[in-house]
């Protein structure tokens, strides 16, 4: 483990890419809205999310109130996205009325 710093930057890497690949899968999904349930339906759902931990790391209290603010800020961009979609098409609706 003489490296550990190294193998932390790798890990931070990777977190990064999967955050904008996620990103660019929600700004692209056709139906956000249909995204976004599922999203809450797999969150309400704790044995999957127990069992998607290793067992060391399901009893860190530290990890949980991170997983759950990374969860959080998911379910805020998924509203957003959804909330931006559903401007598009008001102003879309106001532009066809004039």
């Amino acid at each position: 483990m003489d490296n550990w710093r190294d193998e932390l930057a790798i890990l931070q890497a990777q977190v990064a890419v999967q955050h904008l690949i996620l990103q660019s899968l929600v700004h692209s999904h056709s139906q956000p809205d249909a995204l976004l349930q599922e999203w809450r339906r797999l969150r309400a759902d704790r044995v999957a999310q127990a069992y998607a931990l290793p067992a060391d790391a399901r009893s860190s209290d530290w990890l949980s109130q991170h997983m759950q603010v990374f969860a959080e800020d998911w379910t805020a961009e998924l509203v957003d996205v959804i909330a931006r979609g559903a401007d598009h098409v008001g102003e879309a609706t106001s532009a066809d009325l004039s």
